[in-house]
Parts: structure tokens; sequence; C-alpha cells
């Protein structure tokens, strides 16, 4: 099951004086925050709404006014706490698109019927993303490339990599594991 909170920002310390918190965006779009009225602060397992009352963007990094922070103290408060949307106030997708956050913990198979592991995480860069996964032969890395996923369900947690595709770019961290079993 997708988890019903997305994460678009973790607090990084109090900004000034008056309770302005720094949030250092995981999202494409720091201007997102500009519009942004209604989020969840995560606490343990909660996820407390807020109301933003003002936010600004400089140098890929956003400041949000809070209510109730008033001063730098109660800032510190927030550091290191996510800033999460529900996915009613996510932003759209278009049809090739995919929340990273909904790739991990996906289960890979390739087309073939073997078990590759598990996505662990999602390196970004300024080219292709890359999959890390979780595999009985250690680590591996893949780029996530169109020609690579046959098919994707991360309702179901599920995902198919096309078995010669994978042969080709996939990066083992023991490089004596050049095939799965």
């Amino acid at each position: 099951m997708l988890n019903p909170y997305l994460l678009v920002g973790t607090i990084v310390k109090p900004q000034g004086i008056r309770g302005e918190v720094k949030l250092h965006p995981e999202t494409d779009d720091p201007e997102r925050f500009l519009d942004l009225k209604k989020a969840y602060l995560r606490r343990g397992d909660d996820y407390e709404p807020i109301t933003i009352l003002s936010a600004r963007v400089s140098g890929g990094e956003a400041y949000l006014t809070l209510p109730g922070v008033t001063d730098r103290d109660e800032a510190e408060k927030l550091r290191n706490l996510g800033v999460y949307v529900d996915r009613a106030h996510a932003r759209e997708l278009s049809d090739n698109e995919v929340f990273i956050a909904d790739l991990l913990g996906v289960k890979a198979t390739d087309s073939e019927g073997r078990e590759i592991g598990t996505v662990t995480d999602v390196l970004q860069n300024r080219g292709t993303d890359v999959l890390v996964f979780s595999t009985p032969c250690g680590p591996m890395m893949a780029p996530f490339l169109k020609r690579l996923i046959v098919s994707l369900s991360p309702e179901d947690g599920r995902m198919v990599l096309d078995a010669q595709t994978l042969a080709e770019v996939a990066l083992y961290e023991n490089s004596d594991s050049d095939n799965l079993s």
C-alpha cells in the first residue's frame, strides 16, 4: 500500500530570530512551496497538519513561517522534521512518472522470472536516475531506463525488468556477481 503522505522537504535549521525555518526541498521544484498552504509535520509515526503562513525560496532552499513558531527556540524544536503533503495536494504526474517514495520497497523480477531484489534507494543526478537494489548477491545499481522497465506497479509493490537490458546495465558492488541465480 502506498503511503498517503509524500515528503516534500526536511527542516534543517531555524532561520533568524523570528521563528522562520529553513527547509531543504525533497522535490524537483522548490517554487512549489510558494503556493503551498497546508502540509504535515511528521513526528514519529504521526502526521500533524500545519498551515504555512508564508514561504520564500532562495538559493534552492525554502524558508517557511509556521503558526505558533515565533522565535528561534521554537523553530529549533522542528529541526530534522519532515514536511509532507497528502496525495490530494501532491503535484500531478504525467503518464511516465512515478514518485520516488513509491519505488522504495518495490520487489523486482526479470523478464525470465528470476527474482532480482528490492529497491532500497533512488540516486538522482542531472541525467538518468539510478535504482539501487538489495539483491541476494549484494547491492546492485541500474539506471532507470524505459527499455529496462517492462512493467511497474508501485501499488502492488512489483516491477519487472528486461533481463537482457539488465545484463547490459547492472552494476554490482561485488564484481564477482555477474549473474543472479
